[in-house]
């Protein structure tokens, strides 16, 4: 009799650790697609009418790809307009501390630039400076597309898109696309 109870028992304990298992992988299952639910769809973003989406890339193609702009689409082919994003750019330079060594240092700036291209004001700022001052000084500052040069860093990130089919007068809501980073090489 005793060995009954205690094989009845067994089989109950048994039991009610199946169902306890049963019922934990049904809950890691409704988090699985709670969580893919979740997921929030970035489409990608190009550097100019290219492929390149981040990594290393040559001065030269840079600037000509970048004077184009930025592009987005999605995987499907559906296209998105660019309305603004934040540029952040990290340029290595040679500074001499208090002992007089020199030391190799980044200077990081950061600007949220309204469309798909950077502003002028970043892009070209020794050249619109020498038009209003009607000189060739030295010491008017360069703009990005004269001072980027190998071991810099640039960032675009906070990208935010807009369908390219709707009205961008009517139509203004926006979706986040993929950020980039890209460092200059020689």
């Amino acid at each position: 009799m005793n060995r009954i109870v205690n094989m009845l028992l067994l089989l109950i304990l048994a039991v009610l650790i199946g169902e306890g298992l049963s019922a934990r992988q049904q809950a890691k299952a409704d988090s699985k697609q709670t969580q893919s639910a979740q997921k929030i769809y970035e489409p990608n973003v190009y550097l100019g009418k290219s492929e390149f989406k981040g990594g290393p890339i040559q001065k030269n193609v840079f600037i000509d790809l970048m004077k184009q702009g930025l592009t987005a689409h999605g995987s499907h082919g559906d296209l998105y307009r660019v309305t603004g994003f934040d540029f952040s750019y990290a340029e290595q330079k040679l500074y001499e501390d208090s002992n007089g060594k020199i030391v190799m240092m980044i200077d990081l700036s950061s600007e949220y630039c309204w469309g798909d291209t950077l502003s002028s004001d970043i892009a070209y700022a020794r050249n619109m400076l020498k038009s209003v001052y009607l000189t060739d000084s030295s010491d008017i500052p360069k703009g990005l597309y004269d001072r980027v040069k190998p071991g810099d860093t640039l960032y675009f990130d906070h990208i935010r898109l807009a369908d390219a089919k709707k009205n961008p007068v009517t139509d203004t809501a926006t979706i986040a696309g993929k950020g980039m980073k890209f460092y200059i090489v020689k």
